[in-house]
């Protein structure tokens, strides 16, 4: 029986690569992004940011998870998860992956709620999403986090028109973040009170002292 072939791995193309000058570097660059669309849209992330990659990638994951239904084009989740992957190893853009995760579940639920389907394995990705996004907000300025809490919020008002469990995690995700943003309110309000109150450190050196009775 013939012994398997063993198959090339990365360090034998590095090894090939250590031996390219500049101009044969720029050369095989040239012929990867001829060679696919793919590859076309990774050199642009990475190469070529504008406003307009992260709007292509959008479409490609809205596209996947929810296809027109007109077009015949079967769900393709995989290929939705592949290119937020794709987006981030072009871009290392935090909120951008953030973006594009919302915006699989956003295309997901709406298309479920307007016209039914979905399974348990479906559903089941929409969740995972959900809660990567929750992971993720850490990870966000103050202002991106906030948009990103609205778009999960609304996203509850899905809960009664889905099941599968599905609608009821909406439901549970909504009432979490309102509850988080209302205890930031009264932790905001009360710090912005203490700031009023408590005189800071200039006005109190500029408040004269009283000396003491002899």
């Amino acid at each position: 029986m013939p012994t398997p072939k063993k198959l090339p791995r990365w360090c034998d193309i590095k090894a090939g690569l250590d031996g390219c000058d500049r101009n044969g570097l720029i050369g095989l660059l040239r012929d990867l992004y001829d060679a696919s669309e793919t590859n076309r849209r990774f050199l642009h992330a990475r190469y070529a940011p504008s406003a307009g990659v992260l709007e292509n990638y959008r479409r490609l994951v809205s596209e996947a998870v929810a296809p027109d239904p007109f077009s015949r084009q079967p769900v393709r989740l995989r290929d939705a998860t592949a290119a937020i992957t794709e987006y981030r190893r072009a871009t290392g853009d935090v909120a951008g992956c953030i973006d594009l995760m919302l915006e699989f579940v956003e295309a997901g639920t709406a298309q479920t709620a307007d016209l039914g389907g979905g399974d348990d394995a479906y559903f089941s990705a929409l969740e995972r999403k959900v809660r990567e996004v929750m992971r993720a907000l850490g990870d966000l300025g103050d202002k991106q986090r906030g948009v990103a809490i609205d778009r999960l919020i609304q996203l509850g008002r899905y809960g009664d028109q889905i099941g599968w469990g599905y609608g009821d995690f909406l439901l549970e995700i909504a009432a979490q973040l309102h509850k988080r943003q209302e205890v930031q309110g009264i932790c905001d309000s009360a710090t912005r009170s203490h700031n009023v109150l408590e005189p800071s450190a200039s006005a109190r050196s500029r408040t004269p002292r009283l000396s003491a009775k002899r």
